[in-house]
């Protein structure tokens, strides 16, 4: 049987998320873990360069509908932050805001410092 690379994805040890793991079937240790489906997607690209194996095809079409979800949830997850701004800072918001008048400093009372004699 050829060597594939392959990858799945796992849990991690350290946090609740989900990480990538990247391996060479016939390996007792995965290569790499890469926290996105995007730099698992570039590192399983690097070992197939580095070692002229086959990525499995399987995991391939995952990791690329796994990044399509990421991109679609980013763009509306942006979109959502760039309508919130635009109504923020709209032309009728800005000027509907009053300016505060500037308080003008306290009068300095008491003692005036003594002059410094000149030698």
């Amino acid at each position: 049987m050829k060597a594939v690379i392959i990858i799945s994805n796992v849990k991690s040890n350290r946090s609740n998320n989900n990480v990538w793991a990247v391996a060479i079937t016939g390996e007792h240790y995965p290569k790499a873990h890469c926290k996105s489906a995007f730099k698992a997607m570039r590192f399983a690209f690097l070992l197939k360069a580095r070692t002229g194996l086959d990525i499995s095809e399987n995991c391939l079409s995952r990791l690329s509908h796994e990044i399509s979800k990421q991109k679609a949830a980013r763009a509306a997850e942006v979109k959502e932050k760039v309508e919130e701004f635009a109504e923020a800072h709209s032309v009728d918001n800005v000027l509907a805001q009053q300016p505060e008048p500037a308080e003008q400093p306290k009068k300095r009372r008491g003692r005036k410092p003594k002059a410094v004699k000149a030698a």
